[in-house]
């Protein structure tokens, strides 16, 4: 059974394109992982052939799948996401994406590492090294990560990782 839940998210944001599929693979991609059920890898593999084409969406996939396999291990919490069908992006799908954002931004690394904390992660190398990688990829194709994304590490890091945890949907 998937972790289901989130911090509530209390603000509306208007996220960009970019920041929608990243949000949203790591939902599914997570899920994946926690539930064994290849649905929802199918699912992103199939959002990202709609996002970059067939070809791209092999490393995308790639990338993304082994980033998102690395924050579930070395977490020390369950990270959580809210249902696959939910329109809402919780705390860790919004963090998720501010940490894509800060390396993509590359200005100010206390982001990065926030965003890897407040995901629970220490800020370990291979950590580093597959954010950069997985966020330069997607700059590669125009999926650049607004401001919005990059803010929600200001806006979850007053509460803690998941301080007030519950399902969303």
């Amino acid at each position: 059974q998937a972790r289901r839940g989130s911090a509530k998210v209390e603000h509306h944001v208007r996220h960009s394109r970019a920041d929608v599929y990243v949000g949203t693979s790591f939902r599914y991609w997570l899920t994946g992982f926690q539930t064994g059920d290849l649905v929802y890898w199918e699912r992103a593999f199939a959002m990202s052939a709609r996002s970059f084409g067939l070809r791209a969406a092999k490393d995308v996939c790639r990338d993304f799948s082994q980033w998102v396999r690395l924050l579930h291990e070395r977490s020390r919490r369950d990270l959580l996401v809210s249902a696959p069908t939910c329109p809402i992006f919780g705390h860790d799908e919004c963090v998720a994406m501010a940490l894509i954002a800060a390396y993509q931004n590359k200005e100010c690394p206390a982001l990065q590492i926030c965003a890897m904390t407040l995901l629970g992660c220490e800020p370990r190398d291979d950590v580093c090294a597959l954010s950069d990688s997985l966020a330069q990829r997607l700059s590669k194709f125009d999926h650049h990560l607004s401001e919005d994304a990059l803010s929600h590490v200001v806006r979850y890091a007053d509460f803690g990782p998941v301080a007030s945890a519950r399902q969303i949907c």
